[in-house]
């Protein structure tokens, strides 16, 4: 009479060199989390502070090295409306932002949101020095305003105050023209080398993806453990 086959179950189990390499992907991503403690994203929380129009509004809000952001909002009567400003003053080195130079003004441009604020092309911050106001928006013209329409939109800007540059964003909400009042709803920074998206304010943590890699070590084995299981019954 012929025997059944008998079958064995197999142990599925991972090489060696295979639980070397999660090994090194979760100490390297851990590393990595103590390295970005070095590094951090400085975030104001919300602000709201309004600049209506209807009198002259202005305020200072302080960064790092002794760099501030200044809103002023002027209403200068008539036909013109608001004129919305801003500046960026106190860094010992230099202040500067995102925007355009058309004649003698200097115009911020309106980022959106998750835009890179450090990324652009060569000199997208050359040339603004905002120890002189930037132009948010004029009265009810100057079509190089890029603020004059209502709504929510992003400055981007950077400092040194002598140990590198440090990248910054501003969140305005425009009432729009002519009388241009505005909203600063919140704004943040990094430390020197850190990259910033605007509307960005902390750094994720990678210390977890090292969890994630052991764990996804760990799901392989027991998906093909399953699969030899399932096969030999």
């Amino acid at each position: 009479m012929k025997q059944p086959n008998s079958r064995r179950t197999k142990v599925v189990s991972l090489p060696n060199s295979r639980w070397t390499a999660y090994a090194a992907a979760g100490a390297a991503t851990a590393l990595a989390g103590v390295g970005s403690a070095e590094a951090a994203i400085h975030y104001s929380g919300p602000i709201n502070a309004v600049f209506a129009s209807g009198s002259s509004v202005a305020q200072t809000f302080a960064l790092d090295n002794a760099a501030v952001l200044r809103f002023v909002n002027i209403l200068s009567g008539g036909s013109s409306g608001g004129v919305a400003l801003f500046r960026l003053q106190g860094a010992a080195v230099s202040n500067q932002f995102r925007g355009i130079a058309v004649g003698s003004f200097r115009y911020p441009e309106r980022m959106a949101l998750n835009a890179q604020v450090s990324a652009g092309a060569p000199g997208a911050f050359a040339n603004f020095n905002a120890n002189f106001f930037a132009t948010l928006a004029y009265g009810g013209g100057y079509s190089n305003s890029q603020f004059l329409a209502p709504g929510v939109g992003f400055i981007g800007f950077r400092f040194n105050g002598g140990a590198g540059p440090e990248y910054g964003w501003a969140r305005v909400n425009m009432n729009g023209s002519p009388d241009n009042g505005f909203t600063l709803v919140d704004y943040a920074w990094g430390d020197v080398g850190t990259p910033i998206r605007a509307g960005q304010t902390a750094i994720p943590e990678p210390g977890s993806l090292g969890l994630l890699a052991v764990g996804a070590a760990g799901l392989l084995v027991w998906r093909k453990r399953r699969a030899a299981a399932t096969q030999n019954s």
